[in-house]
Order: C-alpha cells, then structure tokens, then sequence
C-alpha cells in the first residue's frame, strides 16, 4: 500500500510504467544480469513508450511531465529491472540542463529529436584522477581547450560513464582551460558520431551489470553552440537544474530495488512447501517484513515530498534531494540485507532475484552523491544560521 496522494494522472503513469516493466522489463532481467548485458530491447521499449523525452516541454514535442511522475515511474521500472532503470535514469540526468535552459539553436538541433525519441544519452560527470581508482564526483579535473568556433577535447578521461557504446550523445562536464579552478565547470552535450571516444575497459560490475558503466576517453572539436548554460557557471545555473534531478531520481531507482524485492517476498512468505512449513509463520521474518513495509513507505513518502518541493520551487537548497537520495539507497541495503537473511540459503543461489537486488542495492551507497558525502554535505545546510 503507498499513502502519499498521487494526482489521477500521477496514478495513471504509475499504472503505465508498472505494465511496461512487466511486460518488457522483467522477463529480460536476470539475463542482463548473468551476462553483463546492456538492456537495449528494455529501453527500445521505454523508447517507444515516448519515455526519452519524458521531461521535455510539451511545446517542442515532449511529455513535460513534473519531478514527481518522474520519480514514480523510474521508481516500477526498477521494481523489474534495475539496471534498465538506471540507465534510464541516467539518460534523464543526461538531458536535463538542455530540456530546461535550451538556446533557440538547440530547441531545434536536439530537443525537438529527443522528444521524437531519437536521442539517448549518458553523463560523463565524474572522473578518476590518471590511471588509477582516484574518484572525484564533485571536483573536475578535466580540461579542455577554447578554439575558434568551439572547444577542443584533448583525451579527456571520464570513469564510469553509464550507457557507454549504446549512446547518441554525452553531457560531458570539464573546465575551460587548465587555470580554471576545478569547481568552475561547464557543460557540453557532445554528438557521439561527431568526436573520437574510446571505451577504455569493460564495465564488470558486482552489481548493476547490464549498466555498461565504462570510463571513456574523448576527444575531438565541440562547436559552441553545443554549452549548455553559460561557461564556468555550473553551480549558478546548471547544477541548480541538475541536483534535483540526480538526486530524486538516483532515489527512486533504490526505492525500485527495495520495493521490487519486497514485493517478492509478499508472494513467497505465505507459501506452504512440502514439509507444510511457511516462511511467514517465523515471528523473526514477521518482524522483519512489518520493518521492511514500513521502512519502505517512509522512504517514498520522503522521495516525493522532496520532488513536490523541486516541482513547487520551494527550496533554496538540496538539502530535501540529499535526504531522500541517502535515505532510498539505505533502504535498499537494509531490505535486500534483512531479505537475504529471510530466504536464507535460497536467496544465495544466482538463480533468486533476492540475490540480484542485494548486489544492485549497493550501488546506491556509491553512486551520484556517495552517501558519506552527501551526509557532510548537509551539514552546512542544516545549520546554515550558525
């Protein structure tokens, strides 16, 4: 049962994405899983669904729908498939910044193809410092050199870019010149087919494997009329834009895991088996399925009370995104620990979705926003009068 009031038309898409993900999502989920493998029939699906351009204006030919419709349909898709939907997620991230602030020349260059379901995209946020595991989700290293007309990428190295190898275009965050204080950032959405990148190793991830989350490195001219917002201005006008939208829907995709695999031990605890036992009559995994409903119901009311806030325009600050990303993710960790437990020796074998979310869940801890970082994010904004 979900008791945060959802508009008529809100239900409606709820109703819509939770039947796309069983019929498209759910029965090509495990085999993502087991072979590594990018989900393309699953968002060709989601393509046809007119899903790319979920948050495009309805005046250039999307959906225009709000943060809170967003976060509900991200939200079922995970519940089938999470890998699908963080590449999903990560597509919407990719084309935020440009569905808001688009210039005239990109109205018509790339958000009228996305709202026609020609464009999907990845976002080459974050870095690793050389070779190695040096991450910096916050921080740009990255530099690239203004030209005549545009930008010139030099070999500019991205670490795990969602998406890699099934993308029509980047949202590539870098600096403009290398004096350029690493938190002066810009962003370019750069055609695929109109630079050199390389995919510098497989993606083989613990879980989340159909994500194909790769580093890549770029090269290649950018014209200027690919920038997105304003040069150096990341935090003033992009990621004003951008942050709701990492956040929530990074929220949405780890309350999917956690309700998606609730949802199966609802159908399995009242089984009887041979020997006439049922899992649901141990008062331990009674517990533990009332802990698991509630913890579920708080994280989502929380996910779209902060999306209601984004959509009314009521914060000043991320502080209600950050909750709600930390807070989903956690829940996943929790629900998928405590179910594991619960199916005991079942949940273990490869063949159990159990298994499958419980590796998908830890991704949230670490991805977007890690949640150590976004907990001493909030500090400051949580006693910003003092």
């Amino acid at each position: 049962m979900a008791y945060f009031p959802l508009t008529k038309h809100q239900l409606d898409w709820q109703e819509r994405a939770r039947d796309i993900a069983a019929r498209e999502l759910a029965h090509r989920a495990a085999e993502v899983d087991r072979l590594g493998q990018f989900p393309t029939e699953s968002l060709e699906a989601l393509r046809k669904a007119d899903l790319w351009g979920l948050r495009v204006d309805k005046e250039h030919g999307g959906l225009g729908e709000d943060m809170v419709t967003t976060c509900v349909i991200v939200e079922e898709l995970s519940k089938k498939c999470p890998s699908t939907a963080m590449c999903y997620k990560m597509h919407l991230e990719g084309v935020e910044i440009l569905s808001r602030i688009p210039t005239a020349y990109q109205v018509e260059k790339f958000v009228k193809p996305l709202a026609n379901g020609e464009i999907f995209s990845a976002a080459a946020g974050g870095e690793s410092a050389g070779a190695g595991d040096d991450w910096t989700p916050v921080n740009t290293l990255a530099a690239i050199t203004k030209v005549s007309g545009g930008y010139q990428l030099d070999g500019i190295r991205k670490a795990y870019v969602t998406s890699a190898g099934h993308v029509t275009h980047f949202e590539v965050r870098t600096r403009v010149g290398e004096n350029t204080p690493q938190g002066s950032a810009t962003k370019l959405f750069v055609e695929e087919d109109k630079i050199d990148w390389e995919i510098l190793e497989p993606w083989d991830g613990h879980g989340m494997r159909g994500n194909s989350s790769s580093p890549v490195k770029f090269s290649g001219f950018v014209p200027e009329e690919n920038l997105l917002g304003s040069e150096h201005t990341i935090f003033e006008d992009t990621d004003r834009l951008l942050r709701p939208m990492l956040s929530l829907t990074y929220a949405a995709a780890y309350l999917g895991i956690a309700s998606g695999a609730y949802e199966i031990a609802l159908e399995e605890m009242p089984r009887e088996y041979r020997s006439g036992h049922r899992r649901l009559d141990n008062v331990i995994y009674q517990r533990r399925m009332a802990e698991i409903g509630t913890q579920i119901e708080a994280a989502r009311a929380l996910m779209l009370s902060a999306a209601i806030v984004f959509d009314e325009g009521r914060s000043d600050d991320d502080l209600p995104y950050m909750q709600a990303k930390v807070n989903c993710s956690e829940a996943a960790v929790r629900t998928t620990s405590d179910l594991m437990t619960c199916f005991t020796g079942t949940a273990f074998a490869r063949r159990s979705p159990i298994e499958r979310y419980f590796r998908d869940a830890r991704a949230g801890l670490v991805m977007g926003m890690a949640n150590d970082v976004a907990y001493q994010a909030m500090v400051p904004l949580m006693f910003a009068s003092n």
